[in-house]
Parts: structure tokens; C-alpha cells; sequence
């Protein structure tokens, strides 16, 4: 795929046949040639239709029928699903395998996480420089392709290495997928825009949990015989890699670019296809818009180039910000992570009859999590929402310490109940964390933030999996648990108080007040 410049026309962002170019009339009083404009107020007029909607929540119709409907966020949406596939599939995968060592066990879990790690600082820094779009191609090639290198893996360390390829392509698409979900929305939608895509990490879950019930465990009514009697890991792992395979030929087809990016890179013919193609989606009734570089898209290289990285962290508002985000990311990862992945070996050392079983029900937990923070997230703000989540599910985790020798079912409630929390903490933090840097840094100003969050991740497979013994010391692995989600709270307590409601080009990110540091 040829990288963006000024002189490569951008063609899956052109006008397709078909779409009603009746509806993007000039007003009158303006030219042929079109309304000069920046990308900017283009975006926040064309507001939200069909084109976004589509993008979002059509998910069902994305699985089951590939026509020329299916766009953009549906589509992230699914790229988001097949990272919590191969995320979370590493829990079942250990579960089943056989026996080895704790050490190899933290290695394997701990895998896919270090891969994340490198993936996200890569992929940010090629994202904010050759574009969204194909760095989401190629990590969710890589993606697939190590998904069946791993269950063709002829030793522990084979799999190892494969598992670490698969959270390299993760982690490289993770920050694209929100940043690209962003740069197309109006400034009033994107709070409730990245919460719905957020939601589909549910989908992935589910769908993992219920292949690993159906391919690896047991039915219900007997806890001795296999759903699948032939099926092993190895059928799981070849399974795992599918939604990517599936989200990669649905992105190249139909994804375009972010019209903002193009426009912050001076590819202005490619931005203003991108816009003509929504407003035709949507309905819109608009002149067809003529970007500009007098039109502050990007006036001049010098202020093209005045936001990077280093010079944004030295303000000390946004420095504060992200050392807060920083925590904030490692604490989450730690907790949310250090039980989702080991859920299936925790409730086989509580002594639980059919994991796989409960597993799925906690796998489902994510729904309601998702409709709280859905619902709240615009009245409570998403830092509230981040921050009473955290306590919430840490305040779960002790409850759910001291009642291990109590029931089955008040312990998989509480289990649920935890899952619901920190759903909808990730939600709102999925909200902060898109709004935080500039334009032109934004993609690699998350994979910073979610790195760290690797690295808590990374830290909770090591910690856990020794606490998960043998021998078990499952109290001290939630009550460690708990007391990083209330270190995560208190970040973010200490943040300073952010707005989304600022436009997202790399120009007006820019402030001279005291508060640049707000979430954009």
C-alpha cells in the first residue's frame, strides 16, 4: 500500500457509484468550485448519520453479510472484538494445555502483553506518520497470521514466541482503531461514540468464552463429559484468529482515512473525498467543501510541526495529565487483566465443578457494564465514571476475598460484579485517554499510555501467576488486586479537570491558557 503524500490520491476514499450526489448542492450564493473551509468545521456540520451509525453498531450484519453497507465503525468496532479474542484467549488456551510450571505459565500469559508493549509504541509513532488506516491493516494481519502459527506451535516455547507476535499486531491496532473512531465524529458525539466502541471488547469476550465452553469445556449437566471430545487448544488458538482475518478484509474494503489526518498531512483532494463520501452517506444537503491551507488546517510547516510529543509534554498541565493517565493505565491493566486471564485457573482452584461454564457467565458481565457506562458516562463525565468504577471494582475484589469459602454462586456473582466495573471503567477510560494529546501526536500519545498499561499487565501475569500457586493464595492475589484499582482511583482523582468539547485539529490543540492540557 503506497504511504500518504500530496501527490497519491487516496482511492477507497473516493465518492462510490451510487451514492446520491444530488445532496451535495451549493448553496446559494457559493461557487462551483465549492465553499472554502477547514476539515474541522466540515466534520462538526455534517454532524452524525448513517455513515457513523453504520460504523458503530451494525455489528450483526458485519458477521453474517458482507455487502457494500458495511463501513467504517462497525468495522472498528469488530477490530476491537478480535483484539479481546486474542487477548483473552490465552486464559482458556492455559487452562487446557497440561501441566507446566508457574514459571511458564506467567511467560505464555505474560506473552501477549510484552508483545502489546512493543506494538503500541511502534504502531502509535507509524500511525501519526503514515496514517491510521494502514497500520490497522497490518497489525491485524499480523494479527491472524500468529494466531495460527500458535496453534501449529510444536513446544511451550514456540508458543510463547507466537503469542508474542499476536500481542505485537494488538497492541499496534489498539490506539488506531479509537484515534481513527474519533477523527470522524463531531465534537458532541464522541464521548457516546468510543463508549459504543468500547462495547465491543464485550463481543469479543463473549464469543471467546462461548467457543472455549463449546470447544474445551464440559455440558452442563455432567462435569465428566466434553462438549467436544476431540477438540484441544490447538483448534481454540486457529479459531482465535479469525475476527482479525475477517476485520482485515472488511477495513481494506471499506475504512477510510481519517479526512482530519489527511488534511493535518496537506492531502487535501483526499480529505474532501472523504468528506463528500459521508455527507452522501448521511443525507447531508452541502456544497461539496474545498480544503484550504488558509483555512487553518495546517497554515504553514512551521505550525505543522510545533505540536510533537516533547514539546506538548512540557507543559506542566499535560505533563500532570499524562503521568496521571500513566498510573491510572498500569493500575487498570493490572487489575482488570491480573483477573480475566487467569479466571478459569482461579475458579478450577476454587474448586468450581464447570469453569469454562462460569467463565462464560463472567465473560457476559461485560453487558451490563456496558449499558451503565453507556447511560452515565455523559451526565458523570468519563472522569468520574473512571474513578468511581475503580472504586467500585476494587471494593468488589475484597468482598470477593473474604467470601472464597462461601458458595459457588455468591462467588461467581461477585466475580460477574467485578467484570461489570471494570467494563465500564475501561469504557470511560477509553474516553479520557482518546481526547488527551493533539492531533498530530494523538496516536502516539496513547500507545505511551496504554504501553504503560502493558506493563502493568505484563507485572499482574508474573504477580498472579505465582500467587496462584501451587499453592494457592488466592486471598492475597485479590486483596493485591484491590489496592492497585484504589492507586488507579487516586490518579485519577489527581487529574486535572478535562472537556472534550474542543475541535481535534492539530492547530487549535494548541492553548495558551494554563488549561492545554484539557482532554480535546
Amino acid at each position: 500500500m503506497p504511504l500518504l503524500d500530496e501527490q497519491v490520491e487516496y482511492q477507497p476514499c473516493r465518492v462510490e457509484e451510487g451514492d446520491d450526489l444530488s445532496l451535495l448542492k451549493e448553496d446559494e450564493g457559493e461557487s462551483d468550485s465549492g465553499r472554502l473551509c477547514d476539515v474541522d468545521s466540515e466534520v462538526e456540520a455534517i454532524g452524525c448519520g448513517f455513515f457513523h451509525y453504520r460504523m458503530v453498531v451494525y455489528v450483526a450484519l458485519v458477521l453474517h453479510a458482507l455487502g457494500p453497507d458495511h463501513d467504517a465503525c462497525s468495522i472498528l468496532g469488530l477490530g476491537n472484538a478480535a483484539d479481546a479474542v486474542e487477548i483473552l484467549a490465552m486464559n482458556y488456551i492455559l487452562a487446557d494445555y497440561g501441566e507446566i510450571s508457574p514459571s511458564e505459565s506467567s511467560f505464555l500469559t505474560a506473552a501477549v502483553f510484552a508483545g502489546m508493549l512493543v506494538g503500541g509504541l511502534i504502531g502509535g509513532v507509524m500511525a501519526d506518520h503514515y496514517g491510521r488506516r494502514p497500520i490497522v491493516l497490518l497489525n491485524l494481519a499480523i494479527n491472524s497470521i500468529s494466531a495460527l502459527l500458535s496453534a501449529l506451535s510444536p513446544s511451550i516455547h514456540w508458543l510463547i514466541l507466537f503469542r508474542t507476535l499476536a500481542g505485537i499486531g494488538v497492541g499496534g491496532i489498539v490506539a488506531c482503531l479509537f484515534a481513527l473512531c474519533v477523527e470522524h465524529l463531531p465534537a458532541a458525539a464522541r464521548a457516546r461514540f468510543v463508549t459504543i466502541l468500547c462495547s465491543f471488547w464485550m463481543i469479543g469476550s463473549i464469543v471467546t468464552a462461548a467457543a472455549a465452553w463449546v470447544m474445551l469445556g464440559k455440558t452442563i449437566d455432567s462435569s465428566h463429559v466434553r462438549i467436544l471430545p476431540w477438540c484441544n487448544w490447538r483448534y481454540f488458538a486457529a479459531f482465535a484468529g479469525l475476527p482479525a482475518f475477517l476485520c482485515f478484509g472488511l477495513a481494506y474494503l471499506y475504512v477510510p482515512e481519517s479526512a482530519r489526518f489527511l488534511a493535518s498531512q496537506k492531502n487535501y483532494a483526499a480529505a474532501e473525498a472523504v468528506l463528500v463520501h459521508i455527507m452522501a452517506l448521511n443525507g447531508v444537503r452541502r456544497a461539496a467543501p474545498h480544503l484550504s491551507p488558509s483555512f487553518d488546517n495546517v497554515s504553514s510547516a512551521k505550525k505543522e510541526k510545533q505540536v510533537d510529543l516533547r514539546a506538548a509534554m512540557l507543559s506542566p498541565s499535560l505533563r500532570l495529565v499524562a503521568v496521571c493517565l500513566f498510573v491510572a493505565s498500569f493500575c487498570l491493566s493490572f487489575g482488570s487483566y491480573g483477573i480475566s486471564t487467569w479466571i478459569t485457573k482461579l475458579f478450577v482452584s476454587i474448586g468450581l465443578a464447570n469453569p469454562y461454564a462460569n467463565a462464560f457467565l463472567y465473560a457476559g458481565a461485560n453487558l451490563p457494564g456496558n449499558l451503565f457506562s453507556f447511560y452515565v458516562v455523559d451526565s458523570w463525565g468519563a472522569s468520574t465514571l473512571l474513578m468511581a468504577s475503580l472504586v467500585a471494582a476494587a471494593i468488589c475484589a475484597m468482598l470477593f476475598a473474604v467470601q472464597l469459602d462461601d458458595s459457588a454462586a455468591a462467588i461467581v456473582a461477585l466475580a460477574c460484579l467485578f467484570n461489570a466495573l471494570a467494563t465500564a471503567a475501561w469504557n470511560a477510560f477509553g474516553v479520557v485517554t482518546t481526547h488527551a494529546f493533539p492531533l498530530s501526536v494523538r496516536v502516539t500519545g496513547m500507545a505511551l499510555v496504554n504501553s504503560v498499561g502493558r506493563v502493568g499487565a505484563i507485572s499482574a501475569q508474573f504477580v498472579n501467576g505465582y500467587l496462584i500457586g501451587p499453592p494457592p493464595h488466592l486471598m492475597a492475589l485479590l486483596l493485591v488486586t484491590a489496592s492497585v484499582l484504589l492507586t488507579g482511583a487516586l490518579a485519577i482523582r489527581c487529574m486535572p479537570r478535562t472537556t472534550i468539547s474542543t475541535p481535534l485539529s492539530p492547530n487549535k490543540a494548541r492553548s495558551t491558557s494554563p488549561s492545554a492540557a484539557s482532554i480535546q
